[in-house]
């Protein structure tokens, strides 16, 4: 199964700040050496809530039934449209296009926020050197870590403190 790609150049992806107890689940990636929430490639078939509900739970075992994705923007969810011809998605609470190689490869990401009513996880072996829940002050002193993921997971993290 192929993924979702404009050109050689970039390939879209989806990654899910997840929250649980005023925490967030990262995973030391196990090529990039960096710590990122969960995220993966949209493949073909899908679209990218799809791709990141499979992609949680193949590196969290978080499934469905455990996470309640929150939506800071729903204004798209009120344009009226004819069901049969679309397929509405929630927007994502941050989009970018990073660099992932030497080589220039860069993915165009969608990024989404999730409750998890459990902290039970298991670690995608093959995938992640490690996976653990951190608090913001943690997440700050975490290396190496883009300072994206520090932003991202701050925002998160207000986000989920709103609704509680």
């Amino acid at each position: 199964m192929g993924h979702i790609h404009s050109d050689s150049e970039y390939d879209y992806t989806a990654s899910g700040l997840i929250v649980h107890d005023s925490k967030v689940l990262l995973l030391l990636h196990h090529k990039m050496q960096l710590w990122l929430p969960p995220a993966g490639h949209i493949e073909l078939n899908e679209h990218p809530i799809e791709a990141l509900y499979r992609e949680m739970e193949e590196e969290t075992g978080l499934t469905r039934e455990h996470l309640t994705m929150l939506t800071p923007y729903t204004d798209n969810l009120s344009i009226e449209r004819d069901p049969s011809e679309n397929t509405v998605l929630p927007i994502p609470f941050d989009m970018d296009i990073h660099t992932v190689n030497k080589g220039g490869h860069r993915h165009i990401d969608f990024s989404y926020i999730f409750i998890s009513d459990t902290d039970k996880i298991v670690r995608e072996v093959d995938k992640a050197d490690e996976l653990a829940w951190f608090t913001l002050d943690e997440i700050d002193k975490l290396s190496p870590m883009p300072r994206k993921i520090y932003s991202q997971a701050k925002y998160a993290l207000e986000k989920a403190e709103e609704i509680q």
